[in-house]
């Protein structure tokens, strides 16, 4: 016998469980585990089901029977339009074989190189004591990376600096859009309207330029974009203008907020947590020659990996996924009609006690081998899950380990005095914190000076 699906406690009238999520989502979201496994949801007067625990959620992220839709993806389509990221299944078929090429192992070595030059021209300003704003600092060297390796003519390189400049604002107005899904408001000529407007139109002209270089040139640059441009449609004409602008939006979007809020995250957690800090040095004092690794070192940093898998569990970026149903489904015993817009929270699944015990503890440990439950892998959803998992997952990974093995075998990034860092639940999860004051290590030893430890 099917069961009841159930209205989420705090529902308001008009607005819904809308000031949950604007006061406290992560909160909300999180307190609706160890309940049942689906419930509803009303944002902005819409219907949503939320799915509250990892095996349906793994249902929903892998099975045919549901698509890309839903509040949270609607909402994206409204910044990066139909790109590989947004689109529903259909058009992803179509899609995904023009943009995988890009992202096979190989492709992926060939761009490590690139990779490495960039943290290294990123950190090449760094001066012992100094203090340096890391979010602002991984911002520029992911959109430093994805200029040089997917989208690398010179207009990309200015489009992906716009991006990381444009993406804060940007992000911010779409989590507004995304709780109040009524345009006029957006309309209203507000500071934060004016500010949202703006930077799109920075970003649109910037992309503009990008794809005016490349017709220009005959694409003629050995990357993804000249990949995406020398495609064709399914009736066999070129790739239009709107159709790249939106493959150039999704590259652009994953590429430099992904990765700089990772890192930002990685650096933020070191600082409060010595031991893993001291763990991770003497890995890489023991494997990385002279502070510069190279793909082949990655296979012998396993604590590194570790290390930003327990970041992306504790803070991933995509906070919220959403999606709609294309058949009636049983999920756990619910019935989700055709059509219903349904809402998955990485966050809260990876903080399950049930699934990952002490959730709160940032412990790297867990992710070695023997520890790891298959419960765990499928509670941990960063990446999505199914035939729509991120394309650029190794891309990703692969460069933040390089900037953390490059990084972190030459500096020590120390928290000065002040608030704790806090999680910023905008369209995606960015942490908001202080300076870190930068510390110079001696090769293969402990930082120079000022380290207190």
């Amino acid at each position: 016998m099917h069961q009841q699906i159930k209205a989420a406690p705090g529902r308001l009238p008009l607005v819904g469980h809308g000031h949950r999520l604007v006061r406290d989502p992560l909160g909300f979201l999180t307190s609706r585990r160890g309940g049942d496994a689906v419930s509803e949801i009303r944002i902005g007067g819409r219907s949503c089901l939320l799915v509250s625990s990892a095996r349906a959620a793994r249902q929903v992220l892998a099975s045919p029977r549901f698509d890309k839709g839903g509040p949270f993806m609607e909402t994206a389509r409204g910044l990066v339009g139909n790109g590989v990221i947004t689109c529903a299944d259909a058009d992803h078929r179509r899609q995904q074989p023009v943009m995988r090429p890009a992202f096979r192992r190989d492709r992926v070595a060939a761009y490590a190189e690139v990779m490495c030059r960039c943290v290294d021209e990123a950190v090449d300003d760094w001066r012992d004591g100094d203090t340096v704003d890391v979010g602002r600092r991984m911002y520029a060297l992911a959109a430093r990376v994805v200029a040089r390796t997917l989208i690398s003519s010179p207009a990309g390189r200015r489009a992906a600096d716009t991006m990381a400049e444009a993406l804060p604002v940007l992000l911010d107005g779409m989590f507004r859009r995304m709780l109040v899904p009524w345009p006029p408001a957006h309309r209203v000529p507000l500071p934060a309207n004016r500010r949202f407007a703006r930077a799109r139109l920075r970003l649109e002209t910037a992309i503009g330029e990008v794809i005016g270089q490349y017709r220009a040139s005959g694409a003629a640059f050995d990357d993804l974009l000249s990949q995406v441009m020398a495609a064709a449609a399914d009736d066999g004409r070129p790739l239009g203008d709107r159709e790249v602008r939106d493959q150039v939006m999704s590259v652009l979007a994953a590429g430099v907020e992904t990765t700089a809020s990772l890192l930002a995250w990685t650096y933020y957690a070191l600082a409060d947590h010595a031991r893993v800090e001291d763990r991770l040095w003497e890995e890489l004092d023991t494997t990385v020659e002279s502070g510069s690794p190279s793909f082949e070192d990655l296979p012998r940093l396993p604590y590194t990996r570790q290390v930003l898998t327990e970041v992306l569990r504790l803070w991933p970026p995509t906070w919220m996924l959403s999606r709609v149903v294309v058949a009636d489904t049983v999920v756990e015993g619910f019935v989700l009609p055709a059509g219903a817009d349904v809402i998955v929270s990485p966050y809260a699944l990876q903080r399950d006690p049930e699934v990952f015990p002490e959730p709160e503890v940032f412990d790297p440990d867990r992710w070695l081998p023997e520890r790891v439950t298959a419960e765990q892998r499928q509670a941990f959803t960063a990446f999505g899950g199914g035939r729509r998992k991120c394309l650029g997952e190794a891309y990703g990974m692969t460069e933040a380990a390089l900037a953390l093995a490059t990084i972190s075998s030459r500096w020590r990034l120390r928290a000065v005095a002040g608030g704790p860092v806090r999680a910023v639940p905008r369209f995606l999860l960015t942490p908001r914190g202080g300076p870190l004051v930068l510390e110079r290590r001696a090769p293969g030893g402990r930082p120079t000076a000022g380290s207190g430890r």
